[in-house]
């Protein structure tokens, strides 16, 4: 540090030591509240120490740093009054344009789509795990390993209508319905 920072260090912490409560006496009784008073004080000590070099000496920098948390409390109320404008304003433009919930995307589209023809053939209440089950309890499941392919295909036709409505035009083909099962019994 040089000998005029030292200088200046020196000065701003006897500015600072002999009117920091004054300061922040002033500002808590003109500022909205006690967290509002801190930061005009410190902001007023802040600004003090940016131009230094221009503050007077002696009694007339008090009035200097009482004039400048004047000025700094006057910007955090116009401040204020402006959030709470803002606030109000987008509250009422909430209001005025009222929005529904968002467009679901086109796989969302045809997710709620496909659950309405399963729930349209006999599924409904099915929920997702029962879904990718066919709607199917454990136990009906291992027992339609020893069933024909007739009574497999019965089980599956709500699988078959979701597929259709996915992919309109083609057809699931037993590999499509039973390729998971096919694949793990071929190991």
């Amino acid at each position: 540090m040089t000998g005029g920072e030292r200088e200046r260090r020196r000065r701003f912490d006897a500015l600072f030591a002999s009117y920091n409560a004054a300061i922040l006496a002033y500002c808590g009784w003109r500022a909205g509240s006690a967290s509002d008073a801190q930061d005009a004080a410190a902001e007023v000590f802040l600004t003090a120490w940016r131009r230094l070099d221009e503050l007077p000496d002696g009694d007339t920098a008090r009035v200097w740093l009482y004039a400048t948390a004047r000025r700094v409390i006057a910007n955090q109320r116009r401040s204020e009054r402006r959030r709470v404008a803002l606030y109000q304003r987008l509250a009422l433009d909430a209001a005025a344009f009222p929005q529904g919930p968002p467009s679901p995307s086109r796989e969302e589209a045809l997710v709620h789509e496909a659950l309405g023809i399963v729930e349209d053939a006999g599924g409904a209440g099915l929920g997702v795990p029962e879904l990718a089950r066919g709607g199917r309890a454990g136990a009906e499941i291992a027992d339609e390993e020893s069933q024909d392919g007739d009574d497999r295909q019965e089980h599956h036709q709500p699988r078959h209508r979701v597929h259709r409505s996915l992919h309109p035009g083609s057809s699931p083909g037993p590999d499509h319905v039973h390729s998971g099962r096919r694949a793990a019994n071929s190991r």
